[in-house]
């Protein structure tokens, strides 16, 4: 007697409607696979060793490859930089446009220390010759 009156109880507290966040449809999938990270907007290879960061459900794609480092890193987003990039003295950066063939733009950012930007470019330089379009 007491366990059915301890369900009534909880049952009351559970919700009539779904809540929204369940119903929260999450942006485009994407497919982190050997040395390859692919978006629904873009297909890349990325070093061995480096750690892969996503970017928000909600934003069009982007991606950052951390170095095994922890420092340097390779973001690429959809469009162009829709704000400054905030460096820390001792750090050199670059950024570059990528055009892909259906006119999409791709912008690459790299980032590194200073005493590491002479290896880390033809890093970088290797990433986003990669770049291609999604099939």
């Amino acid at each position: 007697m007491f366990c059915v009156a301890c369900l009534t109880v909880l049952a009351a507290c559970v919700p009539a409607q779904t809540p929204p966040q369940l119903a929260y449809t999450p942006g485009p999938a994407v497919v982190v696979t050997n040395r390859v990270y692919e978006s629904s907007a873009f297909t890349v290879h990325y070093p061995s060793g480096w750690r892969v960061v996503t970017g928000a459900a909600d934003a069009p794609p982007s991606v950052v490859f951390v170095a095994p480092d922890e420092v340097s890193t390779i973001a690429l987003q959809v469009g162009p930089l829709d704000n400054s990039i905030l460096t820390e003295p001792g750090f050199s950066v670059e950024i570059r446009g990528i055009e892909l063939a259906n006119g999409r733009l791709i912008t690459a950012i790299a980032q590194a220390p200073e005493p590491a930007w002479e290896s880390f470019l033809p890093v970088f330089e290797g990433v986003i010759a990669t770049v291609r379009q999604a099939s």
